[in-house]
């Protein structure tokens, strides 16, 4: 099945970084040539369709339910529902707010409202949203202190600039290899890499499934490591190794054939990750 993966960002980050998060892209479909095809990538910036602002009387017209999610502006116009990037913004702010989470938003909400947008129902796509505010991540309804992204299997992404700013900020250099380590690592679980009831695979930080593998870009990337995983990434690359391990490739590679549809893919890619689950469990 054929998704764009569009790149999308919060009014007033900086444009550099959809071109990084766009170049990240780039360097994680090119370890798979056979799909690179299906999965177009658009930069789109501070996204917005031409129904993004509606007036009194068009929001009068909506469904109930639809009215419901409109956000009132100052200048008495309503942002739509679903039609902007500033529209996921504010419903992720307020839920923030109402979570006593006033300096943050709400990650988990941005996946599930990608979840329930009519067009991306009708057009399948993966949307990376880059965002300047903290943010957190919800299980089982309940929030965390905070994360650097969030990647959801089949679905979309999360990154939050604003702890790498902190960091970062004087050194954009090392901020554009961070940010680019964490859009492929986000993507690695976008493509089920680390899918659970996969061997070399654990949730020891309470993040999810990660690899246990020592130089993939797929271990955890909780406090403090997003440092070890970009130079193991840019280490590999030097060495002109790919950024997830054999067994995490393979993995990704498979589900992508699965999300395809094409029985020989399937065939040749599951093959392929029996293959090198035997070749590695067979060297441990």
């Amino acid at each position: 099945m054929r998704k764009n993966i569009f790149i999308v960002s919060q009014k007033g980050l900086n444009p550099s970084y959809n071109q990084w998060a766009k170049e990240a892209v780039e360097e994680f479909m090119d370890m798979f040539p056979d799909y690179k095809n299906d999965y177009p990538i658009s930069n789109l910036g501070n996204w917005k369709s031409n129904k993004a602002t509606i007036n009194k009387f068009d929001y009068l017209r909506l469904p109930a339910e639809e009215r419901k999610l409109a956000i009132p502006m100052t200048d008495g116009n309503y942002l739509a529902p679903y039609e902007s990037m500033d529209w996921t913004i504010a419903i992720a702010k307020t839920s923030a707010f109402l979570k006593d989470r006033p300096n943050q938003m709400n990650a988990s909400l941005i996946l599930d409202l990608m979840d329930k947008d009519p067009t991306v129902q009708k057009f399948p796509q993966i949307a990376i949203n880059l965002v300047k505010d903290d943010i957190f991540a919800t299980t089982n309804g309940e929030p965390n202190n905070f994360v650097y992204g969030l990647g959801r299997f089949d679905g979309g992404m999360v990154l939050s600039t604003h702890r790498y700013e902190q960091q970062y900020g004087n050194t954009p250099l090392a901020m554009k290899e961070v940010i680019k380590t964490i859009v492929m690592h986000e993507l690695g679980h976008i493509f089920g890499a680390t899918v659970e009831g996969r061997n070399n695979v654990s949730n020891r930080d309470g993040y999810g499934q990660h690899c246990n593998c020592p130089d993939c870009i797929m271990r955890s990337d909780s406090v403090a490591k997003s440092d070890r995983l970009t130079n193991d990434r840019l280490k590999n690359k030097r060495n002109n190794k790919p950024p997830l391990c054999k067994e995490c490739q393979a993995m990704a590679e498979a589900q992508m054939a699965q999300l395809s549809g094409n029985s020989q893919k399937i065939y040749k890619a599951t093959n392929n990750f029996n293959r090198i689950t035997n070749e590695v469990q067979r060297r441990r």
